[in-house]
């Protein structure tokens, strides 16, 4: 009984020294995506590379452990069975990491061509650091580890998807003029009408996956715009032409009233001037008048 209480203790370290033990992957991100975000028609948040660019993948990777790991391989295989190495390490140039150390390792890789990863479906994939470390019953042994990371979040647009993504987010961008509220022009309020109606079909086809009418209909929302703004630029450079010719009209029977006014204010003055002039010479024969001597008195005719 005491041998096969004692061979069971025995197995059992064995096991718990030979399990797997594990580092931690607490990060990855995509780097250069050509679109990071909600897509309508995975209805999914993905990360999305355009066919034939190329993608970047960084992982961090910490070690959780109380003892020392070596990092020897990291990489990413993909459901469409292709597997892509990081370069910074390998099994003759492992990466040490110490407790609680943390390394960020790059993998990149060409997109490869839709035909070989579809883009009607956003593709999964496994993140897998391998890793070696010192046995705690046999230093000389070296025991080996791994971790996995599991995402579903990756997908490759074809050409006239991403320029369709590029479209939209660009349209995204624009809104009516503040300042003043709203379009002046009637004519650029049609046209931004018009462009919203487009846009509204170029999301309907993106989002059935009819990407080269979605990038068509985003393109002509755009020409929509552009023609909204020129129409609007048009409407207020002639507004501001009448609003400066009317001004100057303005200004111009503004001179001429003050033209009058000041002839009128001459007019009076001068009348003011003949005026007084006419009293003074009235004055001046008056005495002339009162100084000449009274005549004598005729003498009575007989």
């Amino acid at each position: 009984m005491k041998k096969l209480l004692f061979t069971a203790i025995v197995c059992l370290l064995l096991v718990v020294a030979l399990a797997p033990v594990y580092a931690e992957i607490t990060k990855k991100e995509w780097l250069g995506t050509t679109y990071k975000g909600d897509d309508d028609y995975y209805d999914m948040e993905v990360n999305a590379y355009e066919t034939l660019t190329t993608a970047v993948l960084a992982v961090t990777v910490k070690n959780d452990k109380t003892f020392t790991i070596n990092i020897t391989k990291v990489y990413v295989t993909f459901d469409w069975r292709l597997n892509y190495t990081s370069v910074q390490v390998n099994a003759t140039n492992p990466e040490t990491l110490e407790k609680n150390e943390v390394r960020v390792f790059f993998i990149n890789f060409q997109v490869p061509n839709i035909s070989v990863a579809s883009n009607l479906y956003t593709h999964s994939y496994t993140i897998v650091t391998e890793y070696f470390y010192p046995n705690a019953t046999n230093p000389s042994q070296k025991l080996t580890g791994s971790y996995e990371f599991f995402d579903d979040d990756f997908a490759v647009y074809s050409a006239d998807q991403a320029d369709a993504v590029d479209l939209k987010r660009i349209i995204g961008t624009f809104s009516p003029p503040s300042t003043p509220p709203g379009w002046q022009s009637a004519k650029a309020r049609i046209l931004w009408n018009k462009a919203l109606k487009e846009k509204s079909s170029g999301i309907e086809y993106y989002r059935q996956g009819e990407f080269t009418r979605a990038e068509q209909s985003f393109s002509t929302t755009l020409d929509y715009i552009d023609d909204a703004w020129d129409a609007e630029e048009a409407y207020l450079t002639a507004k501001e032409e009448l609003d400066f010719q009317k001004l100057e009209a303005e200004v111009r029977n503004l001179d001429a009233m003050s033209s009058l006014f000041n002839g009128l204010s001459i007019m009076w003055t001068y009348f003011g001037i003949g005026g007084i002039l006419f009293g003074i010479g009235y004055i001046v024969k008056w005495l002339a008048h009162m100084r000449r001597p009274p005549k004598p008195p005729e003498a009575p005719k007989a």
